[in-house]
């Protein structure tokens, strides 16, 4: 992409202080909430034809219980069923994506698959969708702060999903160029204006829906009720008649 398409939303207008505050508060409970998703789940889809299946992917050093509040709110407004997919990333992303379609083709017995993802998880279900044939069993992918063309922070990460998660990664190439091969998939990007750990936010706003949040930052978007709305109203939407 030339550097002219670049982009990146402007910065929130909220102070300094109450930006770091919030994203401290969502950090706290990340953590208080993290004992509780040690262990994968083993639970499976009943088999159903006409079921929609909503799955959530973690961020990195995360786990499934990134998203307790989000399926709390899901499960109110009666969506579901919902399943968690727990990896580690300690082998790559593509490993983690190969880990991601032998878990489904296991637990979601039936129907159709809408993927809500948290950071680095967008890139597993993208790699999935794109270069292992995720696409043909799904119809949504959400992505919650996910580093889409890589992140510049990662190049402080001396391992192997620092260099998978930099711009200029083989990875990252791969997957720009083959977005035609999930063009089936409604893709959806609700960005965090004041995350800090994907920078530039985003890239090119014409890719896709994006939905920026202005006020909260990159764990804030775990715990955001605009992020909630967003993600409800998104998996709400009529799906794409599909030609395969």
């Amino acid at each position: 992409m030339p550097l002219s398409a670049v982009q990146d939303f402007p910065p929130s207008a909220r102070s300094p202080s109450r930006l770091i505050g919030g994203e401290l508060l969502a950090l706290a409970a990340s953590s208080l909430l993290y004992p509780f998703g040690l262990g994968a789940s083993r639970r499976r889809t009943a088999r159903r034809a006409e079921q929609r299946t909503v799955v959530f992917v973690h961020g990195y050093l995360g786990n499934r219980s990134s998203f307790y509040p989000l399926a709390g709110f899901l499960r109110m407004l009666g969506t579901g069923p919902l399943l968690s997919f727990s990896y580690s990333g300690a082998h790559g992303i593509e490993h983690a994506a190969i880990e991601l379609r032998d878990a489904l083709r296991r637990r979601v017995r039936g129907g159709r698959i809408d993927l809500v993802c948290h950071s680095l998880g967008g890139l597993i279900a993208r790699t999935w969708l794109q270069l292992l044939g995720g696409a043909r069993r799904v119809d949504r992918c959400i992505m919650l702060g996910t580093p889409d063309r890589g992140t510049y922070n990662a190049y402080w990460l001396l391992s192997r999903i620092g260099r998978e998660l930099r711009p200029d990664s083989a990875l990252i190439r791969r997957l720009d160029e083959t977005r035609t091969a999930a063009s089936s998939v409604r893709f959806s990007s609700i960005v965090a204006g004041s995350d800090n750990i994907v920078i530039p936010r985003v890239f090119s706003a014409a890719e896709g829906d994006v939905v920026h949040v202005p006020d909260v930052g990159h764990m804030g978007l775990l715990f955001s009720p605009a992020v909630f709305r967003a993600v409800h109203q998104r998996l709400s939407l009529p799906v794409i008649a599909r030609r395969d």
